[in-house]
């Protein structure tokens, strides 16, 4: 035998020793297996369970887990370590993982339909009248999935993981516990951590998996199957008899669930050798944020059954044994992609995607910027979530990216409620709808149906093409509706001029990236207007109204809401070759007039929580020393729009407005039920005025509240003028128009 011959044997002799290290072990001792229960956020008091078991030499032989359970379990058993874990946890932006805003990276014509339509609510019209099926997308979620499993793309079950694991979901459709134990390791955690209505259910085939903690939430019963001798089983949920119980109807319901949730868990964990009961009572299911302190009580409660637990544990030999032997089968590294495939979406959006991923082939691939890429096509917005993997095909590795489709939508529709006083005593109401269509002539179209009930009904229409795979897009489009135009004196309404416009147009326009567009295009209509109440000293019009104009549009925030960075700006041209008359003699006329005007909103962060937010906003426009009729005069009046004057109170053929303010997040609604609630003051100036020469520039100090609610904006503030008038204001709806 050669030398070459016997350094092989020897080596292949100590990598089976190595290997058979936990099978040797096994044959001397119990085969000891952790059960991890669900708990939402309190799951994560399971890393400092494992922390006192690792360092009290307890080896961890098999492992399953249920929805939080399941992600810190498979953690573990890819070979992370407590510490890597809890670092992990560290580096997560939990604001970002549970807003479910895809906001910052959408396109700007994406952006307006947010802002139109700020609710977090969604609905969809796939297979009739649909709510949103969660509160959250989970694709930042899924993104940490993919983090934690990707070296094991390849595994035919998770057996061959460093330490065998298995996670719990239940199949809707069947009413059946599911054990899942091979396929995709990502999924399966994404099925377990499905909770119902916060996350959405996970398709696998016939399957429609949710979270499995309803059914079996410490599963030591599976652990056991698994072949552990010794079940660890820790419950991070409250186990205790709940008195006193609520008779009222949604008291009886949740109580009823309540109950069967804590039978279930009884019932599996009856199998465990031994229970570590993680008091947690005074933490909630939303403490992400918490985590360190969870950890710590994780240790705490396993150290308190170290007189059950220390017979477990092994000698400073074995225990080195064990911990080669996960070593030597853990991956770390991941092969280059040599090709790209695109899953589940339309042509157009697939060849934007297979655009913005080449740069991820053929080399190693850097799971960071390839996650920076997905997030950023997330604003598509069509899709529920963007996962990736990789996948072997013809003796090559390549990425793989799905879109996942949303089980209700396409179509989409979109709702708003508008509530806003237009004076101290008086209030204008708005329910407004969207209907958003894809590919409906051609991939990459869209069709948007508008319809506005209440104090201003309408109704629109608007086509977009794309022109090819080129930026270039037509968007013809027509609507009607109305508007009551008030005079306001001393906060009182004391006449007001309704105007009925209809109109035809088309847009040719070019996306010049992400964040910009620029369009021309033209408007053809009839107006029509009528005295309603008081005399406005506005004359009564009707006629033919022609309009050219240019636009341009930039839009770089995050949020559209209350950004925590980034410039929205807007800037329009228009021409007027045709307009309606006046019924009466006036020195005023719009036909031949043009405008432009220009407005911005520009926000930034002074820590990196973004808690203390500057902002500066503001506009300016200009007739060119013409005289437009009042219906096409700017306005001001309103909500950071001279805040203390009543909206439209002020009117003229050129306006100046600058704004700047402070905000602080005080407080924040709970994960998947808004954002943060914030307080600041803002100071604002400008006039609206017909000749320079007659400007009287007004100053306006504010104070309010402004929160980010489920159906949207909700604010409500005080604010007075250097000189005299100041308002109230309440309203739901667009604050930074």
């Amino acid at each position: 035998m050669g030398k070459a011959t016997i350094l092989l044997v020897a080596f292949a002799a100590t990598f089976q020793a190595v290997d058979a290290s936990g099978q040797a072990a096994a044959a001397n001792r119990p085969r000891i297996g952790v059960a991890l229960g669900g708990g939402s956020a309190r799951g994560l008091a399971h890393v400092g369970v494992l922390r006192w078991l690792e360092e009290h030499r307890i080896p961890i032989d098999r492992v399953a887990g249920t929805s939080m359970g399941g992600l810190i379990g498979a953690s573990y058993a890819t070979g992370m370590t407590p510490d890597e874990i809890e670092a992990m946890l560290a580096g997560i932006d939990w604001n970002a993982m549970f807003e479910d805003s895809d906001f910052r990276f959408q396109t700007v014509r994406r952006k307006r339909d947010s802002r139109a339509y700020p609710s977090h609510l969604e609905f969809g019209l796939k297979n009739g009248l649909s709510a949103q099926s969660s509160l959250n997308s989970g694709q930042q979620v899924e993104l940490l999935f993919r983090r934690v499993t990707a070296p094991y793309y390849n595994i035919s079950t998770f057996d061959e993981l460093p330490t065998p694991f298995r996670c719990v979901a239940f199949d809707l459709p069947t009413s059946q516990r599911v054990v899942l134990g091979s396929g995709s390791l990502a999924q399966a955690l994404r099925a377990t951590m499905s909770l119902p209505s916060v996350f959405p259910p996970v398709a696998a085939g016939d399957r429609l998996l949710v979270d499995g903690g309803a059914i079996d939430n410490v599963p030591a019963d599976v652990v056991r199957d698994m072949g552990a001798e010794r079940v660890i089983a820790v419950n991070v949920g409250d186990l205790r008899d709940q008195r006193p119980i609520s008779t009222s109807l949604l008291g009886v319901v949740g109580s009823t669930l309540d109950a069967m949730m804590r039978a279930n868990t009884l019932k599996g964990m009856a199998s465990a050798d031994v229970v570590i009961n993680v008091p947690l009572t005074e933490y909630g299911s939303l403490d992400w944020r918490r985590f360190r302190d969870l950890i710590r009580e994780g240790y705490d409660a396993t150290e308190a059954m170290k007189a059950e637990l220390m017979p477990l544990a092994v000698d400073a030999t074995a225990w080195e044994s064990w911990r080669a032997a996960r070593a030597a089968v853990r991956r770390r590294s991941l092969p280059a992609p040599a090709f790209l495939t695109v899953e589940g979406a339309g042509s157009s959006d697939t060849a934007v995607m297979q655009r913005a991923l080449a740069a991820h082939v053929g080399k190693p691939l850097d799971v960071a910027a390839l996650e920076s890429t997905l997030t950023g096509l997330a604003g598509l917005g069509r899709y529920e979530a963007l996962t990736w993997d990789l996948a072997e095909r013809d003796g090559a590795t390549g990425l793989v990216v799905r879109a996942l489709p949303k089980l209700y939508a396409p179509p989409f529709l979109f709702l708003a409620v508008s509530l806003e006083n237009t004076t101290s005593n008086s209030f204008q109401f708005g329910l407004g709808a969207r209907y958003l269509a894809y590919d409906v002539v051609g991939s990459g179209s869209e069709l948007r149906v508008d319809a506005a009930v209440g104090s201003n009904p309408s109704a629109a229409i608007a086509l977009y093409r794309p022109l090819g795979s080129t930026p270039f897009f037509v968007e013809p489009s027509a609507g009607v509706g109305s508007r009551k135009l008030s005079v306001i004196e001393d906060h009182q309404v004391v006449a007001s001029y309704g105007e009925i416009a209809a109109g035809l147009g088309a847009d040719v326009g070019v996306n010049l990236g992400a964040t910009d567009e620029a369009r021309a295009g033209a408007r053809w209509g009839h107006i029509s207007t009528s005295i309603e109440v008081g005399d406005p000293g506005f004359p009564e019009i009707h006629g033919n109204e022609g309009i050219v104009q240019l636009s341009w549009t930039h839009d770089s925030q995050d949020h559209p809401v209350v950004p925590t960075r980034g410039l929205n700006a807007s800037s329009e041209a228009r021409y007027f070759f045709d307009a309606p008359s006046a019924d009466v003699p006036t020195d005023r006329s719009t036909s031949g007039v043009a405008q432009a005007q220009t407005g911005l909103s520009w926000f930034w962060s002074l820590d990196r929580a973004a808690r203390n937010r500057l902002f500066v906003a503001g506009g300016a426009g200009t007739s060119f020393g013409d005289h437009p009729l009042p219906t096409d005069q700017f306005v001001l009046g309103g909500p950071l729009r001279l805040s203390a004057l009543d909206i439209g109170e002020q009117r003229g053929d050129n306006f100046v407005l600058a704004s700047g303010g402070y905000l602080r997040q005080i407080a924040r609604l709970p994960d998947f039920l808004g954002g943060p609630i914030l307080a600041g003051g803002w100071i604002e100036n400008g006039s609206a005025f017909d000749e320079w020469e007659s400007r009287a520039f007004e100053t306006n100090v504010t104070g309010g509240l402004i929160a980010d609610t489920l159906i949207g904006p909700l604010f409500v503030a005080v604010s007075s003028g250097f000189h005299g008038p100041s308002r109230f204001y309440i309203g739901i709806g667009q604050i930074f128009r």
